[in-house]
């Protein structure tokens, strides 16, 4: 494939500064404390999901994240929770990440001594950090953000923490940085629903692209290889990450509801009126297996209104939050129904008419009858747009068309197509 690459980066993106005077100053703490918490955090994601590998280990322990996010008590900068930052309009746009997450990502990402790392988002500067420690003295990590500000304290964040060879430019993610291309790796911290061109014309032959990519309903974190034209996944896992801003931003996913209550869905800004009239209406309930983050993702990509509901954060609180998943159908008295799983308990709560809670019953039984594998399992392909148009899907494949890119999900076991949504 032979595409045009990005001019070069514009007048306004340029380099943060190397000192940065900011009232955000980390506090002189006890080294023997934060290292002891450092090894606290990697026991946690031992005993959870997380199988990390020996490089991810040691960057895990020698990056000092207290630093990253100054004027967080100790302990919490060492939990296993994602710590708000920046805040517009009483919502997160940026964060330090879960570090579960993080060394999940990093994992896929397979970042070798030597490599040439890019990254769109770039936070706090954490990650950058966590990349620079597996690239090594001889690598190159480019860190990026649309937002000025965020820059200029991630790179007085990584200065004081020694990582001063990062490069943290203040750029739109979506055009990449071509630069300092080509890319062994590239990984975005941001949620995306479609690939950009610019990030497969500077990723290497080979290199892996790592994002957390939004197919409908839920998002999961994918590494795609680069194969010529294609991208093909080698890992996927689920995730929760702030929707990219800028240019290639897409369409909103997230509202308000009253209460303090985050809706995220796709065309959310529509459904939350009719949504916060039906929560607020006495809810039916019965007990069920709680669904699957592979059925609302197969549910999402089957063009139903999969929604997902959290309690608002408290930025001075940085905690998880706990939220419930399930399905909007639209009524023509222009209220509709809605079946949402309970955040603690197998129980279904049903709002308005019954139709969600019968999509949801009938939707299972074609789940199964399908053989739906588990969302690790999926199998994707991204192809561009005019690459895809001459390939037909495979038998039981999902085809998904975006502004750029085509993406081919297959989600279910050999031989066991996806039977047709009603």
């Amino acid at each position: 494939m032979t595409t045009q690459q990005p001019e070069e980066a514009p007048a306004t993106a340029v380099d943060a500064p190397d000192t940065l005077d900011t009232p955000n100053t980390p506090v002189a703490l006890d080294a023997s404390d934060a290292m002891q918490l450092r090894r606290d955090l990697l026991e946690v994601l031992c005993r959870g999901a997380v199988h990390l590998s020996p490089a991810v280990e040691r960057a895990l322990l020698a990056v000092p994240r207290h630093l990253f996010v100054p004027g967080v008590p100790l302990r919490d900068a060492y939990a296993d929770i994602a710590i708000p930052t920046h805040w517009e309009d009483g919502v997160p746009v940026s964060s330090a990440s879960q570090p579960a997450i993080v060394a999940l990502m990093l994992e896929q990402l397979r970042v070798e001594p030597g490599m040439r790392v890019l990254e769109v988002g770039a936070g706090t500067g954490y990650n950058a950090a966590l990349l620079a420690e597996l690239a090594g003295p001889h690598g190159r990590v480019v860190t990026l953000d649309i937002d000025a500000e965020i820059v200029a304290e991630a790179r007085a964040h990584l200065d004081a923490a020694g990582y001063t060879g990062v490069r943290a430019i203040a750029a739109d993610g979506a055009a990449g940085w071509p630069a300092a291309a080509p890319y062994d790796r590239i990984i975005l911290t941001a949620s995306a629903s479609d690939l950009t061109p610019a990030w497969l014309d500077q990723l290497a032959e080979g290199g892996l692209l790592v994002l957390p990519l939004w197919l409908g309903g839920a998002e999961m974190s994918v590494a795609l290889r680069k194969e010529g034209d294609t991208l093909r996944s080698e890992s996927l896992t689920p995730c929760g990450f702030m929707r990219l801003r800028g240019a290639e931003a897409g369409d909103e996913r997230r509202a308000t509801l009253p209460g303090g209550r985050q809706l995220f869905a796709d065309g959310a800004p529509h459904l939350a009126g009719p949504i916060a009239e039906l929560l607020a209406t006495r809810p039916r309930r019965r007990f069920i297996v709680p669904p699957a983050h592979a059925f609302l993702q197969y549910l999402g990509m089957q063009g139903h209104s999969v929604v997902s509901i959290y309690t608002n954060t408290d930025a001075a609180s940085p905690q998880r939050v706990r939220g419930r998943h399930g399905i909007f159908v639209a009524g023509r008295d222009g209220r509709g129904s809605l079946a949402l799983g309970a955040a603690l308990r197998p129980m279904l709560l049903s709002f308005g008419g019954g139709e969600a809670e019968d999509l949801l019953t009938q939707a299972d039984s074609r789940a199964r009858q399908a053989a739906l594998l588990p969302l690790e399992a999926w199998r994707i392909s991204a192809y561009p747009r005019a690459v895809a148009a001459a390939l037909a899907p495979s038998a039981g494949v999902v085809r998904l068309v975006r502004r750029h890119f085509t993406f081919d999900v297959d989600m279910c076991a050999p031989s066991a197509p996806v039977p047709a949504s009603s």
